[in-house]
């Protein structure tokens, strides 16, 4: 079941399906995959039902929310939901259960999205392998007999949805955190700039960084879903694609890329140039790799911050390496951190001439597919080398999947646009889908 939002919704519409039918079916589904895919780390069934009722119901009186009432979706386990506890991915973090719900969980449901459950993540949404040594990391179902990493953090939320358990989801971006999932799990993911959407009442892991956005199986999906957590309407389309200019970053600055990414770029763009005015080769003003290391620099030291009681409490039983990864911010001091600041405003300059050139920038999401779970070395950081860019330059940034011919390993196709520009990115995301499929 790995129907659109947008066909589930044109059921509902019809009325050849009921909201409470289709909750009741994939809440059979997590029932019967959730145990060996640990998608999801809390089921909400009598809640989820109790939705679906009361929005059957409105929509037999005439009152209709919008293209999402009735359908259901999953959150990452780091926004607050009255009454139950933040897990956050960890056994350490919350205790309590929280007084009010997140604002963009409130948005959804306001929209008629009926929070179906909540899914696991990286602890403290602080890695790019998916993995969390903790609470367990969920299996990618783009290879049931082999467990393959699903990418982090927004580890569940993607597997989610690339297995049918959810139409829908939503992730968090700090470094790449929708966007490598998506990419791993050969899915939709979007990364909308950084304010878009509301994160009040959303645990933190860099406010600097810090968005929220959803995991789909289509660009309009994510659109649908984006309107829904700004409260604002987003237009389907805003211009033709023939008239953009496509900056394509140059290989050498992408290697080392595995082969297997470089045949599914390559092949794309080539198509992709065909539809466009203009494909240019982009050379980035630093390398990614050390837009990577500036990024994880401000992550570190802000997380620490945050999380300085847990971290460095060696009795929390939190994941070793993201233990690891916090207590970095230790070894930088508020002055350090206010340079790295200033640094990034400066780098945010020195990008800006590139979109006065091109309207959107073309990189892989991911610089490899998904690797068994065995082959995870946590000391390196592969998977965000390319997300990170967008993070740190303030970008808004989507992934769509490529998927090879053959039938092997998906991979994200990402694209990034200028600060505030998400709208535009969706339509030419939306475009990009129908090049990806035509391949």
């Amino acid at each position: 079941m790995t129907e659109t939002l947008a066909a589930l919704g044109q059921r509902l519409e019809n009325r050849s399906l009921s909201s409470e039918d289709l909750v009741r079916q994939y809440l059979a589904r997590i029932d019967r995959e959730n145990d060996k895919l640990h998608a999801f780390s809390n089921v909400f069934d009598e809640e989820a039902l109790e939705d679906a009722f009361r929005l059957d119901d409105e929509r037999r009186r005439g009152i209709v929310r919008g293209p999402l009432h009735g359908l259901p979706i999953a959150v990452k386990e780091l926004a607050d939901i009255k009454g139950r506890v933040t897990g956050f991915g960890s056994r350490a973090y919350g205790s309590e259960p929280a007084r009010e719900t997140a604002r963009f969980v409130e948005r959804l449901k306001e929209a008629g999205l009926i929070i179906i459950g909540t899914t696991h993540m990286v602890e403290f949404a602080f890695g790019s392998w998916g993995t969390n040594h903790a609470v367990g990391t969920p299996w990618n179902p783009i290879d049931r007999v082999t467990h393959r990493v699903p990418g982090g953090s927004s580890s569940g939320s993607a597997v989610a949805v690339a297995a049918g358990l959810v139409p829908a989801s939503i992730g968090s971006d700090t470094g790449g955190s929708i966007r490598i999932p998506a990419s791993l799990c050969g899915i939709v993911g979007f990364k909308p700039t950084v304010g878009q959407v509301s994160t009040e009442g959303v645990a933190p892991l860099s406010p600097t960084f810090d968005t929220i956005g959803p995991l789909v199986n289509s660009v309009h999906d994510a659109r649908l879903v984006f309107a829904a957590l700004t409260g604002a309407d987003v237009p389907p389309t805003t211009g033709d694609a023939a008239r953009l200019r496509i900056g394509i970053v140059e290989r050498a600055q992408l290697e080392p890329l595995v082969s297997h990414v470089a045949e599914l770029f390559d092949d794309t763009v080539a198509r992709l140039r065909k539809t466009v005015a203009y494909c240019g080769s982009v050379r980035l003003p630093v390398d990614p790799a050390e837009y990577q290391r500036r990024n994880g620099e401000i992550m570190a030291f802000e997380a620490y911050q945050r999380l300085r009681r847990i971290v460095d409490d060696e009795s929390s039983p939190i994941d070793p390496f993201v233990r690891q990864r916090a207590r970095a911010g230790r070894e930088i001091g508020e002055t350090r951190y206010r340079e790295a600041l200033a640094e990034r405003q400066q780098a945010i300059r020195d990008f800006s001439p590139i979109f006065a050139r091109y309207d959107i920038v073309l990189l892989p999401a991911t610089p490899l597919p998904a690797v068994p779970l065995t082959e995870v070395d946590e000391s390196v950081f592969p998977m965000s080398r390319f997300t990170r860019i967008g993070n740190y330059l303030d970008l808004c940034g989507l992934t769509v999947p490529m998927r090879p011919r053959d039938g092997g390993l998906p991979v994200g196709l990402q694209a990034l646009a200028g600060t505030g520009r998400d709208a535009d990115l969706l339509a030419f995301g939306e475009h990009l889908e129908t090049v990806v499929a035509s391949g």
